[in-house]
């Protein structure tokens, strides 16, 4: 394996685990909360796992700034390592299959 596959794989995964733990985190910070300002937000939060939570953090900012700034950070973070592995992934593909390396 080339060190370059190697540390790309390493960034998909470091950016996956701190994007998936912000947004668990943030989730964790705004679901309990929403249950305190009556249906009409918790239900939306309840029901739409990523949207819900940024647009009930978003509608009480003042409060729930910290688990907005999260949940807005860990999709960033997701958005980044799509945006990684489908723009750079092939590269390594390509390069892999020229070296021989899947070869019966």
């Amino acid at each position: 394996m080339d060190f370059w596959f190697t540390a790309f794989m390493f960034a998909i995964a470091i950016l996956i685990a701190v994007g998936g733990t912000l947004l668990l985190v943030g989730y964790f910070g705004t679901l309990p909360a929403s249950f305190a300002f009556g249906w009409k937000n918790w239900l939306p939060t309840l029901a739409l796992p990523i949207i819900g939570p940024i647009w009930f953090a978003g509608t009480h900012w003042s409060e729930f700034s910290k688990p907005g700034k999260q949940l807005i950070f860990g999709v960033l973070l997701f958005v980044v390592a799509i945006a990684l592995l489908y723009g750079f992934g092939p590269h390594f593909v390509d390069r892999m299959a020229a070296s021989g390396m899947y070869r019966e």
